[in-house]
This record gives structure tokens, C-alpha cells and sequence, in this order.
């Protein structure tokens, strides 16, 4: 009686967990299904693939070369939505036709002689369809591609598989899930105990545990998840199912206790302290499912991430469309949800890439010469080759930042001016033109001033020597003597002249420091290509330019130069105590000129400097909202506790785009131009470091560009 009792009550238990389960499952449900923008990668590829069916491109264009519009990587064979059981065996969707198959065939092993011609039929008809339907269909549309089908599905999602990934994801699931496994095992030995008895077949539970436990060995796979683990999860379950009415009372108790017990914990979706989407890749340690940190703090903190990510979305959209109709993106998603295509599908690109099955040549001309206009980039590394950081970090450089995206653009040194007829650099290259950026500071240069130089590189007919080729950017006194100069590997190592077109213009872009104590006067500005350090020939000479002090300063604790406009316009705001140090050059964008400093971010345009409105575009990610002033507000909307800063700062601030609000332990509130900060119970009170946040950099880097 006692036990029966104890049974009820595991039963009641752990359907109050499965119903609790249930329901946050289906608020999760209904959270995602109504977010109106891409999270995850994979959903990027698959919804610019859904577009382009919409258009009416025809199926079979999709799966073309990748290097040309609309630059697409088809991971799964077509029709997968409605075909996907019937393409299992190309799609690798494991578990299902494998179990079948082995349970066919063990029912042809076990019948008796003369009974084996319905299940043999069985499985001729299971695997002739998975083989000559597959077959057939992967030769149509092989042919139908122009021979690109087997690359997009087979070669791109080749994978290679790293045994610490799989190691690190089994030791998590199997410290979390480790009951749900001994719960199965138990029904396993209930079954063999009584053995001899009517009972359900447990062989296809078991054969489909075995196989999912296959498909979860794959987890190793570069770009899998704990979605590997589904099959094998479902096996189990299926597992403790089939043997439950099999076992003892004793056996159903002590099966109960460990299906509660498998599902106590559970590994959150969403970080509790930081924006980012990475349930899956920065996973939070497990947390009880029921209580103040469980499964209703995980919705409501995915309530609060969801309307962050949807703000910074639209804004990143409306950037992208700006920029389209091309762009280059490491998250398909965010080229894919604003209508524009992406130059390269950065993780599929980069499998082919590693086995030689793809050229990243063109791709990396074009990055050189400053095309697409818009880099939007979650993480400088992820996917992307060496090459491409390399000329990224050269050609383009930040130009601020939008919730967990880091916005890139070309630097922009003005025109080209054409060299005719072009000069012969040597090695079989010419020179064809150059762009110098104007100064900041009207058309003189300032001592210490970062000078930026696009040079027009083109290969003649003949072939580059072997080895490293280099570019001097040399400053010279008027009649040529060198003075400084800066040397570079031509186009940053990362597309030797070997690979380039002939007569076809590849973009270098180059910096040149002036010193701070370079006297005033006139200069001469020329370049020389060299071959492992050795001069190819003489230098040529591009431009010569003014240099005299306008009231630019470098900053020697941080190494950068102000240019005067930009340092009048510091100053004026409140200096050191009001925007800090320089934290990047006075970067040359199409639009103007951008200066990061630690507090804030100047902007120089059409003559005047103002601030970016940080404030505003950082609150856009910001989780915490904050409504309204408990002590009242000032003039102008600032609340009445920071009456400090508003007075030392005023109107500089901006109008405020929150209220009060507790963030990290300090009360804060947003305007549009500031964070202004205050410890509770104390008279502290600063602003925060608005500017080095809006550049997102790793703790001890430096800004990324030149």
C-alpha cells in the first residue's frame, strides 16, 4: 500500500514538471513564432532561400556556384519540408530509416525459411525507395544545377568533426540528462527479467535508441548542437514507455524518481546578465525547473531579450537596406530579413573553402576595393579566413555598433586621382592611380596627423617574382630623400599578385603616421614596391603636401592624434572629465570623419562636429527599462537625482530616452547622448563609457583599424 501510494505521488510529481514543461515550452513557442526577425544563423540561408522561391527563381538555381548572385549555399536537398522523410538518407535526419531498416531486417533474420518473402519485400521496398528515389532525384537535380547540387549538400555540409566538441557536449547532457538514460536502462532490465511473458516488443525502442545515439555522435561536427541529442532523447523515452507496464511496482517507483529527477534541471535558453542569443553557445550552469530562477524567469528574461534583439533588428535592417542591394554579413540573417543579398554564406563558404573546393580570389578583390559598402559583423573571426580579417581590418574599419553587431565600413580616402600612363612598380606591376585623404584640418596636414592612402595596383602580362612583395609609403623632403616611411605586405598577404586578372585594379590602402615634432614646411609623399625587402626600382613620387599646426594634440596615453576641429570641439564639450581619451584615429568615411573617444564618439562632417547620439542607439539592446523619476524630474527631463550631472554637462547630455533605472548595481538613466550613473546611498555620481562600449572591444584590444 505504502508503495502504491509513493508511486501516485512520483506520478502526480512528474506530471506537474511535464505540464510545467508544457506550458513554458508553449509561451517559448509563441515568443519565437511571433518575433519578426532571424536568431539563429541557420535561419538566415533558409529564409533568403524562400524569398528567391517566392520570386520565382526555379529550384534548381538555387543550387549553382556560390561565388555568383545570389551567392546562396543550399544546405538541404529541395522539397525538404515536405519530402524530408523520403530524403532522410541524403540529409543525414539519421535515426528513423535506420531503425526501420535494422528492424526489417531483423524480422527477415528471425522468420522461419519459408516465411521470409513479406519481410524481404518490406525491405527491398524501404531501401529501393530511399536509393533509386534518392538516387534519381540527386542525378536530376545534379544535372539540372550544372553539376553545383553534390557541393551545396554534400561537399558544404562536410563538416570536420573535433573530438573536444563532442566530448565537451556529451559530458554536459550526460551530467544533466543521466537519470532519463538509467531510467531506460532499468526498463531494459525489467524486460530481460521477465522474459518469456506477453509483453510489447522493446527491439524498435531499442534500435532507434542506437541509432539516435549514432546521430548524437555526430555532435562533434563543426556548427552542431544539442539538437543532435533529439533522436537519442526520443529513443529513451520510447525506451522507459515500452517497459514500464513490464516492471515490478518496485521498478515503476525507482523509474518514476528518475524521469523527476532528469527533469529538476534544466539548462536555461538565454544568459541572465548578457544580450547575446548563446543559450546554445555560452550556455548558463542548470537551474532548478521550478522556482524564483526556473523556467518562468527564463521566459520573462526571453520576453525582455526578444523586444531588445527586435529593436536593434529594425535598426540594423534599416542600416543594411541603406547600404544594399549587397552587403557582407558573418549572419545571413541580417542581409536576408532587409531583402538584400549577402556576399558570401560565411560558414558553408568557409567548409568549401578548407577543402579546396571553393576560390575566395574575387571575394577578396572586391572586400580590397571596398564593395559591398556595408560589413555588418557579430564576431571578427567566426567563419571568416584570415584573409578576409586581414583586409578587413585594413580596407574597412568600425564605424560604431548596433546591440551584438559591429558595423564596418570602407575607409574612404576621396577620388582616385589616374596615373597616365601607369607606373611600372616592378615584378610585373604598375601603379594606375591613388587617393590622399584630405585633412581634418582644411588642406594642411598636422604633425602627428594619420595620413591615408589608397593605392591602384594592376598586373601587367608578365609574372610576379616569388616571394613577399611589400609597399614603402615613404615621407620625403621636397627634393626626394626619404624621412619615415610605413611598409605594409601588398594587399595585406592575403591575395598575393599571383591570383590576380591581368590589367584588372586590385585597391591597396595604406597609413602613414606624421610625428608630432615634424617641423612645419612642405613635403613629398611617394611609394616603392619591394620583393623581400629589397627595392624592385626607384620610388615614385605621388603628391607633396603642407604640414604646419592647427591645434591638433596626440594623446600619449593612448598614442592617437586629435585633429584641430575635432580637439576645439572636445574641449568645448568638457574634455577628459566629459568625453576622455582617444580610442581611434580620426577614421575617413565617405560620410566624413569618425573619433572614438572613451565616453563618447565625435563626428566631423560637412565642417561642424557633433556627438553621435550613443546614448539612443545604446539603449536600443538595453534590457532594463526604465520608467519615470521616483524623485521627481529637472527641466528638460533629466530626474532630479542627477541634477549634478545635469548641471555640469546640460544640454551636451541630450534629451533623456528612459527613466530611472537599477543597472549593475548603480541607478542609471539613459538620454541621448550619455548614461548618466549614480551609487545608491552615496554622492558618486559619472557618466558611462558610452564610447568604448559602443565599440565593442575585447578587454586590453585596440581598435581595430589601421
Amino acid at each position: 500500500m505504502l508503495a502504491r501510494t509513493a508511486l501516485r505521488a512520483a506520478q502526480i510529481g512528474l506530471a506537474i514538471l511535464v505540464a510545467a514543461y508544457l506550458v513554458s515550452f508553449a509561451d517559448h513557442a509563441r515568443q519565437l513564432l511571433g518575433f519578426a526577425h532571424p536568431l539563429d544563423y541557420g535561419e538566415g540561408p533558409l529564409l533568403a532561400q524562400v524569398e528567391m522561391l517566392r520570386a520565382g527563381t526555379p529550384i534548381w538555381r538555387l543550387y549553382a556556384d556560390p561565388a555568383a548572385p545570389p551567392y546562396l549555399i543550399i544546405n538541404y536537398p529541395p522539397l525538404y519540408l515536405l519530402l524530408c522523410a523520403g530524403l532522410s538518407a541524403l540529409t543525414g535526419l539519421l535515426a528513423a530509416p535506420a531503425a526501420a531498416g535494422l528492424w526489417l531486417l531483423w524480422d527477415l533474420a528471425r522468420a522461419p525459411r519459408a516465411e521470409r518473402g513479406p519481410p524481404l519485400r518490406r525491405l527491398l521496398a524501404l531501401g529501393g525507395t530511399l536509393a533509386v528515389g534518392g538516387g534519381l532525384l540527386f542525378g536530376l537535380l545534379q544535372w539540372a544545377s550544372g553539376g553545383w547540387f553534390a557541393l551545396h549538400v554534400v561537399a558544404a555540409n562536410a563538416n570536420r568533426w573535433d573530438a573536444d566538441l563532442a566530448r565537451g557536449f556529451w559530458e554536459g547532457q550526460i551530467r544533466l540528462r543521466w537519470p532519463l538514460a538509467a531510467a531506460a536502462l532499468l526498463a531494459l532490465v525489467a524486460a530481460i527479467m521477465r522474459r518469456g511473458e506477453r509483453q510489447p516488443p522493446l527491439a524498435p525502442a531499442l534500435i532507434y535508441t542506437l541509432a539516435g545515439a549514432l546521430t548524437a555522435a555526430g555532435v562533434g561536427k563543426v556548427g552542431a548542437y544539442s539538437n543532435y541529442f533529439l533522436e537519442l532523447y526520443a529513443g529513451l523515452v520510447w525506451l522507459v514507455g515500452a517497459g514500464y507496464r513490464l516492471s515490478a511496482i518496485g521498478y515503476r517507483l525507482s523509474a518514476m524518481l528518475l524521469l523527476i529527477l532528469s527533469l529538476t534541471y534544466y539548462p536555461p535558453l538565454w544568459d541572465p546578465t548578457w544580450p547575446r542569443v548563446a543559450g546554445l553557445l555560452a550556455p548558463s550552469p542548470p537551474r532548478l525547473a521550478i522556482g524564483r530562477y526556473g523556467l518562468w524567469a527564463d521566459a520573462a528574461r526571453e520576453r525582455d531579450l526578444l523586444a531588445a534583439f527586435g529593436r536593434v533588428d529594425a535598426a540594423v535592417e534599416r542600416e543594411v537596406r541603406a547600404a544594399g542591394p549587397l552587403v557582407f554579413t558573418d549572419m545571413p540573417g541580417v542581409a536576408a530579413a532587409a531583402g538584400v543579398l549577402s556576399r558570401a554564406q560565411a560558414f558553408e563558404y568557409r567548409q568549401l573553402l578548407d577543402q579546396g573546393l571553393a576560390d575566395q580570389s574575387a571575394l577578396l578583390a572586391d572586400l580590397a576595393s571596398g564593395h559591398p559598402p556595408l560589413a555588418v559583423i557579430d564576431y571578427l573571426g567566426n567563419w571568416l579566413t584570415p584573409e578576409m580579417i586581414a583586409i578587413i581590418r585594413h580596407t574597412y574599419a568600425q564605424d560604431g555598433s548596433l546591440g551584438t553587431f559591429d558595423l564596418y565600413r570602407p575607409v574612404d580616402a576621396g577620388p582616385q586621382q589616374v596615373i597616365a600612363p601607369p607606373a611600372a612598380m616592378g615584378a610585373g606591376l604598375e601603379l594606375s592611380a591613388y587617393a590622399l585623404a584630405y585633412s581634418a584640418s582644411a588642406r594642411r596636414y598636422e604633425p602627428g596627423e594619420l595620413l591615408t592612402v589608397d593605392l591602384g595596383w594592376r598586373r601587367g602580362a608578365g609574372d610576379p617574382p616569388p616571394g613577399e612583395l611589400t609597399v614603402a609609403l615613404q615621407l620625403t623632403t621636397p627634393d626626394g630623400a626619404p624621412l619615415l616611411e610605413s611598409e605594409l605586405p601588398l594587399l595585406y598577404g592575403a591575395l598575393p599578385p599571383g591570383r590576380w586578372l591581368v590589367r584588372e585594379g586590385y585597391r591597396h590602402v595604406q597609413t602613414l603616421s606624421l610625428p608630432a615634432e615634424l617641423p612645419p614646411g612642405r613635403y613629398g609623399l611617394a611609394v616603392e614596391l619591394r620583393a623581400n625587402g629589397a627595392a624592385l626600382g626607384p620610388a615614385r613620387r605621388l603628391a607633396e603636401i603642407a604640414v604646419e599646426g592647427a591645434g591638433g594634440r596626440t594623446f600619449e596615453e593612448t598614442g592617437q592624434f586629435v585633429p584641430a576641429p575635432i580637439m576645439r570641439a572636445w574641449a568645448e564639450l568638457g574634455g577628459l572629465t566629459r568625453a576622455g581619451l582617444p580610442l581611434t584615429p580620426a577614421v575617413p568615411f565617405a560620410w566624413g570623419r569618425l573619433q572614438c573617444f572613451e565616453l563618447t564618439c565625435l563626428e566631423l562632417r560637412d565642417g561642424q562636429v557633433a556627438q553621435r547620439p550613443l546614448g539612443a542607439q545604446l539603449y536600443l539592446g538595453e534590457t532594463i527599462r526604465g520608467q519615470g523619476c521616483p524623485q521627481g524630474a529637472l527641466d528638460g527631463g533629466v530626474c532630479a537625482g542627477f541634477a549634478e550631472l545635469a548641471g555640469r554637462y546640460g544640454a551636451g547630455l541630450g534629451p533623456p530616452v528612459s527613466g530611472e533605472l537599477l543597472r549593475n548595481s548603480w541607478l542609471a538613466q539613459w538620454t541621448e547622448n550619455a548614461r548618466l550613473e549614480r551609487r545608491p546611498g552615496s554622492g558618486e555620481q559619472g557618466l558611462g563609457r558610452l564610447g568604448e562600449e559602443s565599440l565593442r572591444l575585447p578587454p586590453g584590444e585596440q581598435y581595430r583599424w589601421p
